[in-house]
């Protein structure tokens, strides 16, 4: 592993062992499951850990972790950050520097993370389905105003005049309201399940057996939950898995400003507010 890896991996058994305290659900999702099962661990160049969370465990987690995880980790929602501008958490390390380049401009948290998705319902109508995408989308594109990374010419002017239309300010409550809308749609109800905050189009959602009550993979040595139907979900997210990647693709996705292990973010930004 490298020492970033290293980093997020604590993190990921500190979640664990809590999620195993409390009895909670979870499972590895996206690059980490692939990772899992692939290389029993990170695939080599990666540098990030997903998981995700049925809506009620995800709640009872963010319920519950402060009060037991250790000191030094932070877990980021919208309401223990009210900067943070996505609709799932991270657990971060306060003593560490991860300042992404869409989100530096930003008075938050800023430790190196592990993302923690909710898993929802999504509508199985298809009419249901259109009003709900024109919804949600409408939002999502009111809460990306508040990034600063780079986009093509047309989005940045699409971006350029929502900024105009002075939907950066209410970020906070455009967040509230796509979570609100995203947790309408109960699991115990729904044969779809999805991950909203990873939000891939149709690789991210799929009928509930695919995580049903999960599958036992290792992680760096590591026990760890992966959806029970691994195959089925890693083909729906990736096409042909189990096949290498060409060199040039072989990188990480997470672009960074400072990224400092053995100094606290604080060090590079001050934030008005000390909630961390």
């Amino acid at each position: 592993m490298t020492e970033l890896q290293q980093t997020e991996f604590e993190i990921l058994k500190q979640f664990v062992a809590i999620c195993e305290q409390l009895k909670l659900c979870y499972y590895l999702v996206c690059g980490s499951c692939l990772g899992a099962v692939k290389y029993g661990g990170f695939i080599p160049w990666d540098d990030d850990i997903d998981v995700a969370m049925p809506r009620g465990d995800y709640r009872v987690f963010c319920q519950r972790a402060a009060g037991l995880l250790p000191p030094h980790l932070f877990l980021q929602t919208n309401e223990t950050d009210r900067h943070y501008p996505n609709i799932f958490a991270k657990l971060r390390d306060s003593r560490t520097t991860y300042i992404e380049r869409g989100t530096a401009h930003l008075d938050m948290h800023h430790g190196v993370y592990i993302d923690i998705f909710p898993l929802d319902g999504y509508p199985a109508d298809a009419d249901e389905q259109k009003r709900f995408e024109k919804e949600k989308t409408d939002l999502k594109h009111k809460i990306n105003c508040i990034y600063t990374n780079k986009l093509d010419i047309p989005h940045t002017l699409m971006r350029s005049m929502r900024r105009l239309c002075g939907h950066r300010r209410h970020t906070a409550a455009y967040v509230a309201q796509l979570i609100e809308l995203c947790s309408s749609y109960p699991l115990g109800s729904s044969e779809l399940w999805c991950n909203y905050g990873n939000w891939q189009g149709v690789k991210e959602y799929a009928p509930r057996r695919q995580y049903a009550g999960g599958a036992d993979a290792d992680f760096e040595g590591l026990k760890v939950k992966i959806p029970k139907e691994y195959d089925a979900y890693l083909t729906q997210k990736y096409g042909d898995w189990r096949a290498d990647l060409p060199k040039e693709q072989q990188y990480g996705h997470h672009y960074y400003t400072v990224c400092d292990l053995h100094k606290p973010y604080t060090d590079y930004i001050k934030r008005k507010e000390n909630r961390a």
